[in-house]
C-alpha cells in the first residue's frame, strides 16, 4: 500500500533536541551525492550530512521521542523532483505542496522517474542557508518527523530563489 507523509511548513516552532545514541547500522554504506547531475542550488552533501547525523542519533520532534533510524542515500531523481517544485513555487509565487496545476509530491516524484512505495516532502521559504532551513524543519514537529521517518531510504533536495524543497522516498 502506498502511503504519503506531507507535513506543511508552519510558523509554530516546537522544541527539538537531539541526544547521542547509537547509530542503527554503523556498517551501512552512505553514498555521497553523485557528481552534480542535478544543479540543486544548495550544498547537497551538507544537507544530507545534517539529516543523517540527526537520524543516526535520534531526536525529539515536538513531544515525540524519535529513536535512531537508518541513514539516507542521496537520490538525484528525488533532487530533480525537488528542484522542479522549488522552481515552480518561485516562478509562480506560491507556497504549497500542491502546485497550481494540481500536481502533488507523488505526481512530481513519479514524473522524475522514481518508483516509490512511500514518500514525504518538506518545503520552506526564506531561510538563507542549509543550516537555517534544516534547523527550521527540525524545530517543526511534522517536518522533524519526516526527517526521522524510518520508512524513508532516499533523499533529494533543492532550492530556487527563496524556496526550499526536501523530498524523501523509498522504492
Amino acid at each position: 500500500m502506498k502511503s504519503c507523509v506531507i507535513p506543511c511548513f508552519c510558523m509554530l516552532m516546537f522544541f527539538a533536541s537531539c541526544e547521542k545514541g547509537p547509530v542503527v547500522d554503523p556498517e551501512q554504506k552512505v553514498d555521497p551525492p553523485s557528481g552534480g547531475t542535478v544543479g540543486t542550488g544548495l550544498n547537497n552533501e551538507l544537507l544530507l550530512k545534517l539529516v543523517n547525523d540527526t537520524r543516526a542519533k535520534g531526536c525529539t520532534c515536538g513531544t515525540t521521542i524519535m529513536p535512531p533510524v537508518v541513514l539516507l542515500t542521496w537520490n538525484n531523481l528525488l533532487a530533480s523532483a525537488a528542484l522542479g517544485h522549488s522552481k515552480d513555487m518561485n516562478a509562480n509565487n506560491y507556497f504549497d505542496h500542491t502546485s497550481k496545476d494540481g500536481k502533488n509530491p507523488g505526481d512530481r516524484i513519479t514524473a522524475a522517474g522514481y518508483k516509490w512505495t512511500t514518500y514525504g516532502e518538506n518545503i520552506a521559504a526564506g531561510q538563507p542557508n542549509e543550516q537555517a532551513v534544516f534547523d527550521a524543519w527540525l524545530n517543526s514537529e511534522g517536518h522533524c518527523k519526516s526527517i526521522m521517518n524510518a520508512n524513508f531510504r532516499d533523499m533529494g533536495a533543492a532550492k530556487d530563489g527563496r524556496y526550499w524543497t526536501q523530498v524523501f522516498g523509498r522504492q
